[in-house]
């Protein structure tokens, strides 16, 4: 990572390798000291890379209660180093199952995920990603799947959703990985929540891995940041 590296995950810029973000990830690593990441996807560009993953431990905070949670990150480099990272994870997932001090399975890993080879930019696709999460507004994976627990809310379901933004994106063939987030009204869905928030302006931000085959999306992957929307909403009370 370069010196001046900036993380962007559940709307928190972390600014700067040393100052901030090596910081941030070694707090983490006191609260699972044996974290584990188990990477499932991956997708190399040009100076860009993604990879979808699990991350696995035992928290101390928690009376060494164990838990699972996925999430998609991806870098943007200048040739030699990472100079800027977007991710979101399931932190909502983790919560849960710190909570209930029951984890959930780990998906499968990815047999080779560091010989995959990088493919050249394709626009007409990042053109089609966008128009994508403009007007079909995705918030779950593609084709529909059991990847979600029902113990934790909807993410279809939690936002009224009025408008949409893409924060980052880049494409490498036909796979094209992107981060954006849909502005609206809070609809309901956080059972921890008062009701008297629904109706207040809300951001649900995402990160997703398409892929798409001869002009047509077939498949997504699709990270939400629905604890960090709890999180806002809690702060308007």
């Amino acid at each position: 990572m370069a010196p001046s590296y900036r993380l962007n995950i559940g709307g928190v810029v972390f600014d700067g390798r040393d100052d901030e973000y090596l910081p941030a990830t070694a707090a983490q690593l006191e609260q699972f000291p044996g974290l584990n990441v188990t990477v499932h996807d991956v997708v190399i560009g040009e100076n860009a890379i993604a990879m979808c993953f699990t991350e696995h431990g035992s928290s101390i905070q928690d009376e060494g209660r164990r838990a699972a949670w996925s999430g998609i990150t991806f870098f943007f480099t200048d040739g030699e180093r990472f100079v800027t990272g977007w991710a979101e994870e399931e932190y909502i997932a983790r919560k849960r199952q710190l909570t209930l001090g029951l984890c959930e399975a780990i998906e499968p890993p990815h047999i080779a995920p560091w010989d995959t080879q990088a493919r050249a930019r394709n626009p007409k696709n990042e053109a089609l990603v966008r128009q994508w999460i403009a007007h079909s507004h995705p918030l779950k994976d593609i084709p529909s799947n059991y990847r979600l627990s029902p113990l934790d809310p909807d993410p279809d379901g939690l936002v009224d959703i009025r408008g949409s933004q893409v924060n980052a994106i880049f494409s490498a063939g036909d796979r094209v990985v992107v981060h954006a987030q849909y502005h609206g009204i809070y609809a309901g869905g956080f059972g921890d929540l008062s009701p008297l928030l629904i109706g207040c302006q809300a951001v649900l931000r995402f990160a997703a891995i398409v892929t798409i085959m001869d002009g047509e999306i077939t498949a997504a992957r699709i990270t939400t940041d629905r604890l960090g929307l709890s999180r806002a909403l809690r702060g308007m009370t």
